[in-house]
């Protein structure tokens, strides 16, 4: 059954709160959905920080380990994240459309969804792993490496319906569940850490099955809620979850090239370890890995804001108001690229305490001072990163995602390119940051161009059609 318009004509029968913030001011609704969305992502970069933490104990090779197969992991959660952020637009925009019935069908196929690519993904993540590590630069901590990787790979399906149903709730303006969900598995992860690692000797293995664990509680509080039902816009019904090619055509116009872009990226991470390798060893590989993880918290305002503007703005394309997406993508732009400097500032002058808790241990220690270069360094750009998320989110928000997914091969291609050129030319790791800087920047400002040219395309041939 379809949705029933109240008599304003503005509001729909059984609209929550979350349903409200998506349909109201668009600033109100980003700020208001931005905020427990970082709180989210919070968790879940501090999850991957306190890994990286008790991991350093066991020594540089474990490290390293976490470091190579930290690429295929972002793999795994780019594809969720990806669909998730299709199945959250096309919820968005059925919502803005006034139509209950398509954003509940875009919910009960975003299971659907999940179990198909998970089906595909599983056994092919573990067939080509103990090829793929050597490959990609493991040498002796191979068997570390398959220790932390097989665990991911078998929990597969969590991994991408966690990113899924995430996805489903911001979709209906339920962005403090989406945080709820998110932050109750990193707080299991991080409990979890030393119980696995050091109490049950499970070493690096230990930290990828309380990783595993931590997926799998995040779905399951999901689906309690959804089976509850109370609170939510949207109801999972058993008749929707028939494979249903319309709208799965309209969760992957946005979802696809999303888990495409992701995914490419860390497929192209793979490369830029091996260069790091070439260039300082699988040391040269824990620090880079650790910085990431450092610079991945302090890219939380820019993520937040962008994912805020897909679900709000998603709505608005909807409803067919331009001049509100217009505006809000202003806004969103503006703020993450001014909270990202005041943080890159602020990261730059830390630079060599924060190295110093990565490198505590006595097979990290002379690494330091390289690490504190690393980050100062990284610093340059961090700000420049923002327009890559909040330009893709437009596009994501406009049915316009292919552009972000072509924009990201691009600077991916052009970042390798940079590395095996500071790789084999100048062989050093002051030569890869530098490098970096200059294509991270480059990258940034033409994802914003490409943005700002795919709405204008947008906006010329107008609001969606119901279907």
């Amino acid at each position: 059954m379809g949705s029933v318009l109240s008599v304003g004509g503005d509001s729909m029968e059984g609209e929550t709160a979350g349903v409200s913030l998506l349909l109201g001011n668009q600033r109100k609704g980003i700020v208001a959905m931005a905020i427990p969305l970082a709180v989210a992502l919070l968790f879940q970069s501090l999850n991957n920080i306190v890994d990286s933490l008790w991991v350093s104990d066991l020594g540089s090779d474990a490290m390293a380990a976490l470091g190579i197969v930290y690429p295929l992991y972002c793999v795994q959660i780019g594809i969720g994240n990806g669909l998730g952020v299709g199945v959250s637009a096309a919820i968005a925009r059925s919502i803005g459309m006034k139509d209950r019935e398509k954003a509940e069908r875009a919910a009960a196929q975003g299971f659907v969804v999940a179990a198909q690519v998970s089906v595909a993904m599983t056994p092919a993540l573990m067939l080509i792993a103990p090829y793929a590590m050597p490959a990609m630069g493991a040498g002796d901590t191979a068997g570390e490496c398959l220790g932390y990787a097989y665990p991911l790979f078998i929990s597969t399906i969590f991994i991408i319906l966690s990113g899924i149903m995430a996805g489903m709730l911001r979709g209906e303006g339920a962005a403090k569940r989406s945080m709820l969900m998110q932050a109750t598995g990193a707080v299991v992860n991080i409990i979890l850490d030393p119980i696995f690692i050091f109490a049950l000797d499970m070493g690096v293995s230990g930290a990828a099955w309380a990783t595993a664990i931590s997926f799998a509680v995040s779905c399951l509080v999901a689906v309690i809620w959804y089976i509850r039902g109370r609170g939510l816009f949207v109801r999972i019904r058993k008749a929707y979850m028939r494979p249903d090619a319309a709208v799965r055509k309209d969760i992957l116009s946005v979802g696809l090239p999303e888990a495409l872009e992701l995914s490419v990226m860390n497929v192209f991470n793979i490369a830029l370890n091996f260069c790091v390798i070439v260039c300082g060893g699988t040391d040269g590989a824990a620090i880079y890995s650790s910085s990431w993880r450092v610079f991945y918290i302090l890219l939380v305002p820019a993520q937040a804001l962008g994912g805020a503007l897909v679900s709000v703005c998603s709505a608005e394309y909807g409803m067919g108001r331009f001049d509100m997406i217009r505006d809000g993508f202003c806004f969103t732009a503006s703020r993450a690229f001014a909270l990202l400097l005041v943080f890159s500032a602020a990261t730059a002058l830390l630079a060599d305490p924060i190295a110093g808790v990565f490198t505590h241990s006595d097979g990290l220690r002379h690494m330091q001072g390289e690490m504190a270069d690393m980050i100062r360094m990284f610093c340059v750009f961090l700000p420049a990163m923002s327009f890559i998320y909040t330009g893709s989110s437009l596009m994501q928000a406009v049915d316009r995602a292919r552009g972000g997914m072509f924009n990201s091969l691009a600077r991916n291609l052009m970042l390798t390119g940079l590395f095996f050129f500071g790789a084999y030319v100048f062989g050093t790791l002051g030569s890869l940051w530098i490098l970096l800087a200059i294509g991270e920047i480059a990258g940034g400002l033409m994802m914003l161009v490409h943005a700002v040219i795919a709405f204008g395309k947008a906006e010329k041939a107008g609001a969606p059609s119901p279907q």
